[in-house]
């Protein structure tokens, strides 16, 4: 019992992902000196100390008096990671911009997240870019692997390629190595606008102010601890800043911290299942995502007002670019076992996703809705991907949501054999869509069919399809419309004799202005009726016939021309 309300100080190693006894010893000193020599060992990833008071034999207290983790360079994993696509850089300009740096940020994603730093600060930080150009391997990895995808995608010369990567990637290291030693304005104690203008008076070559605008802007960023730590600096400037490219800097920052891996989980906090979490990244772009467990409360409230107000268009892009690479993986949407969980989630968000407003997140939810759609019902291959595609298209409710998923689903820049099968589904749903009907079976009126008709040949018209599909299929469906309103007698029911003919006139132009007529014949024949109303020698006197009083007739009259002219009939003169 002499021992009893004595302490022993247990040194602990960390190796090969475990905490294990080195030595008990009875002081803490004597444990203090043990844990630094065992830190100086290579293999010994990190040392603690726990004490351990024993007060009777059941009632034992333990505690941590000593932590230290070391990195391990020499065992520690910076393989690049893989990537499937990358954009292709003819200018050294054309890698500082967001499309190259996402892909930087993903194939360095293990160097980038173990150091927490953005490729924007490692290309404006000589410091920072040479420790990575030193490392052995994976630079010389990831070029290899970005020079085949280039020769894959153009069919060009791998070796040249090479070569014109590493050039540039030699040229943005001299650049950064000679602005190092440049005096420029300090961001600390300052703001992004205020050192915008100091940069501008001291660099007056637009691109080469931007660059120093980096620079300076990275100084600062680069001693922010941590992804966090760099949002909750980050953050509170967007709002307030007025020079417009002074949020751009921030959101370019910010779409960099986007890709990686955990932050989004530290931001919103824990998600039920990828499902949930989807869902959630949705709620985010919208400024309306709810914190749960573990959550960043702060930084998620400013992310949502940041969204809402449209101030991260970049960071919101990143974010879809993830969802489709989720919606893609082989991780369940759901925590059960029945697969029938996974597609009645799968319909929930095919709803949130597309509606007839358009498709949230465009080209990158369309993919990851039908990459996911193939995953759910294995469905593999080229051939697999065109039934997953016709699979989510037949799921939605209406032929402008139809076009919408398969127009957002269109690359003009994809290979002949992706675009042609895109191409021809988009043909053959124009060819089923035959009456105003079958274009919108579920309107309930006859505006609303018409509204869908209408509205289905404006996407096609603004779509990037070639020419020489786009024009027929918008002159059928204009052709459909037209001949539904001659059918139906559509402009006589609202020039209706029997009305006065101040609101026989003012119906047709609302009619014109309601949004119900495709672009050709339709229109034509409806603005034909009003222009001979317009061409009455006596129409203003028979416009305001049955108004005695003269300031009523001139207030009718202007707001008459002013109908026209938001319809876009040449009032003038």
């Amino acid at each position: 019992m002499a021992f009893l309300g004595r302490a022993s100080f247990e040194v602990q190693v960390y190796r090969e992902g475990r905490w294990a006894i080195s030595e008990v010893l009875p002081s803490e000193d004597s444990a203090r000196r043990k844990a630094q020599e065992l830190l100086l060992q290579k293999t010994c990833a990190g040392v603690r100390i726990m004490k351990e008071t024993k007060f009777s034999e059941t009632n034992v207290r333990e505690s941590e008096i000593f932590k230290q983790m070391k990195e391990m360079d020499d065992e520690e994993d910076l393989s690049i990671t893989p990537v499937d696509e990358a954009p292709l850089c003819e200018q050294v300009t054309d890698f500082y911009q967001t499309a190259a740096r996402n892909t930087m940020a993903r194939i360095f994603s293990k160097y980038l997240e173990k150091h927490e730093m953005t490729p924007l600060e490692i290309l404006h930080s000589h410091k920072s870019l040479k420790r990575m150009l030193n490392l052995d391997s994976m630079v010389p990895s990831a070029v290899d692997k970005i020079s085949s995808l280039h020769t894959r995608a153009t069919g060009g010369d791998a070796r040249k390629r090479k070569d014109a990567i590493y050039e540039a990637v030699d040229r943005i290291s001299a650049r950064a190595r000679e602005a190092d030693s440049k005096q420029l304005p300090e961001l600390k104690g300052s703001t992004l606008d205020e050192l915008l203008q100091r940069i501008d008076a001291k660099f007056p070559d637009k691109e080469e102010g931007q660059y120093m605008a980096n620079v300076a802007f990275v100084r600062t960023s680069i001693n922010w601890q941590g992804w966090l730590g760099k949002m909750a600096n980050l953050l509170p400037m967007a709002s307030t800043q007025k020079d417009e490219r002074a949020r751009a800097m921030i959101d370019e920052m910010m779409a960099d911290i986007f890709v990686a891996k955990t932050v989004i989980k530290d931001v919103i906090g824990v998600s039920k299942h990828l499902g949930d979490a989807v869902t959630r990244m949705l709620d985010l772009v919208e400024g309306k995502c709810k914190p749960t467990k573990f959550a960043a409360e702060d930084l998620l409230a400013l992310l949502n007002s940041l969204f809402a107000a449209e101030l991260l268009p970049k960071s919101k892009t990143v974010l879809f670019e993830r969802i489709e690479r989720d919606l893609g993986s082989p991780v369940r949407l759901t925590n059960s076992e029945d697969p029938a969980a996974d597609k009645a989630f799968f319909e929930e968000l095919l709803k949130r996703a597309v509606t007839d407003r358009g498709v949230t997140g465009g080209r990158y939810m369309a993919l990851g809705l039908t990459e996911r759609w193939a995953r759910l019902g294995n469905l593999g291959g080229a051939g697999g991907v065109k039934k997953a595609m016709e699979g989510v298209r037949d799921k939605l409710t209406s032929g402008k949501q139809k076009f919408l998923f398969l127009l957002a689903m269109f690359d003009p820049n994809a290979d002949a054999e992706s675009r042609g099968a895109i191409e021809s589904q988009i043909r053959n749903l124009a060819s089923t869509l035959s009456t105003v009907q079958k274009i919108a079976p579920e309107a309930r009126t006859e505006k609303a069919r018409l509204q869908e008709a209408a509205g289905i040949q404006k996407l096609v018209l603004e779509s990037k399809l070639n020419p020489a599909l786009r024009d027929p299929i918008a002159a059928k469906f204009d052709e459909i419309v037209s001949d539904y309103i001659i059918s139906a007698g559509v402009i006589q029911r609202l020039d209706d004799s029997r009305l006065p003919f101040r609101e026989r006139a003012t119906r047709l132009v609302t009619f014109c202005a309601s949004g119900v007529l495709t672009i050709g014949r339709a229109t034509t024949i409806a603005r034909d009726t009003v222009v001979s109303y317009l061409r009455r020698k006596d129409f203003i006197s028979e416009y305001t016939a049955d108004l005695p009083d003269p300031a009523e007739k001139e207030k009718a009259i202007k707001e008459f021309y002013t109908l026209l002219a938001r319809t876009g009939f040449d009032v003038r003169g």
